[in-house]
């Protein structure tokens, strides 16, 4: 900051790199955190909203999985299974049983996507007051740079001057005249 700009502006460098510094960090972090946070957000609404094909194509690597392990099990017994009745049943069985766990991800996933929607919107409302009140502070101490700058101080003699003889002050009857 050079001599003139401090004249008007007050001189102080450690606010004017810090606020840069602030500035360049809450850009990279918003435009990163937004990605993210639309992608996160996407992905418990998908679940949250309850369509099976969305939802489908979430897990599809764990349906798969649990999938190939029942096949895996009706292979086995196949193979190695007695030849007596109730091989049928018991692959049945098997069947009934990976739906059951495909839906207990689904339920478990469900679950875990509200609490994590819900813990998402908290604290994205937390950063954006958090970063509201750096601003307004930030602000609030530029302004005082600038009051307790030369040229501000000059500004703020003149109004006193200005006022203790009268130029700065509305009678009653002039501010009646002046706000109607």
């Amino acid at each position: 900051m050079g001599f003139f700009s401090s004249l008007f502006s007050g001189s102080n460098p450690v606010l004017a790199s810090g606020m840069k510094q602030a500035g360049q960090t809450s850009q990279f972090s918003n435009t990163l955190g937004q990605g993210l946070t639309s992608q996160a957000g996407g992905f418990y609404s998908d679940i949250l909203g309850g369509d099976m094909s969305k939802i489908s194509k979430l897990i599809a690597p764990q349906i798969g999985t649990m999938t190939k392990q029942g096949q895996q099990q009706k292979k086995t017994m196949a193979e190695f299974g007695t030849r007596s009745g109730g091989l049928s049943s018991k692959g049945q069985t098997v069947d009934d049983s990976t739906r059951a766990n495909i839906s207990n991800a689904i339920a478990t996933l469900t679950g875990q996507a509200a609490g994590a929607a819900g813990s998402m919107g908290t604290s994205l409302i937390d950063t954006g007051l958090k970063s509201l009140g750096m601003q307004v502070d930030m602000s609030q101490t530029q302004m005082d740079n600038w009051s307790n700058s030369l040229f501000g101080k000059g500004i703020t003699s003149a109004m006193a001057t200005g006022e203790s003889y009268g130029l700065g002050k509305i009678s009653p009857g002039m501010s009646a005249a002046v706000s109607g």
